[in-house]
């Protein structure tokens, strides 16, 4: 989920570890200083099967610093969902039939509390050794019917300032597979409840392609 680096502080995919970045998206990603970008303009989007929809709350961000001298400090905040018509409208044509495209953003009050913190992180000359990760999670959905037994494939893109459009982080990343990884017992109808057994909710995405 994390990678750290001495300079440039990368984020590798959303829920998968490095190795499910494309190769033809690292030339952008290596253009990305999280010391630096624009975090007003950080988008992540995901891609999910139109009947898997994302939870208010359940797209996260963490900012973790390595200070040189040892320990970990971090930052995580939650992401809440772009429903700016305008910002929409611009959308780059990245569904594909039976999926929905949802873009994330940081409110700007989670912005400036994640720019004081690499500040203090990672500025200046006695943070130059500092090492540093950004991951993105989503660990919060719903479901409009019954599970199959298909896999439930997710891919994610990221916009900053210095790439200027959406790039590429995973393709077809089976969530699936990541949960039983993480406990083989676990039930996947508890784990993803039908979207009407969550009370008092707002289902995000986007219209599904036609």
């Amino acid at each position: 989920m994390r990678t750290a680096l001495p300079a440039n502080l990368l984020i590798c995919s959303l829920l998968a570890g490095c190795g499910h970045v494309p190769l033809t998206s690292l030339p952008k990603l290596s253009k990305i200083d999280m010391k630096t970008t624009d975090l007003a303009q950080l988008r992540a989007g995901i891609s999910l099967p139109a009947d898997i929809r994302t939870l208010p709350g359940g797209v996260t961000m963490t900012l973790v610093a390595l200070p040189k001298d040892g320990g970990r400090h971090e930052r995580k905040v939650v992401l809440e969902e772009v429903r700016d018509p305008v910002e929409l409208a611009k959308l780059p044509a990245v569904a594909s039939p039976g999926r929905r495209f949802t873009v994330f953003r940081l409110s700007s009050a989670d912005a400036a509390r994640l720019g004081a913190f690499r500040e203090e992180m990672f500025a200046g000359p006695q943070n130059s050794g500092n090492r540093g990760s950004l991951a993105l999670g989503t660990d919060k959905a719903c479901r409009l019917g019954e599970l199959s037994g298909k896999p439930i494939t997710m891919t994610g893109y990221l916009r900053t300032s210095e790439t200027q459009d959406y790039v590429l982080l995973m393709r077809d990343f089976d969530l699936k597979e990541a949960v039983r990884e993480i406990d083989p017992k676990v039930d996947l109808a508890t784990a993803i409840p039908t979207c009407d057994a969550v009370p008092a909710i707002k289902v995000s995405g986007s219209p599904a392609a036609p």
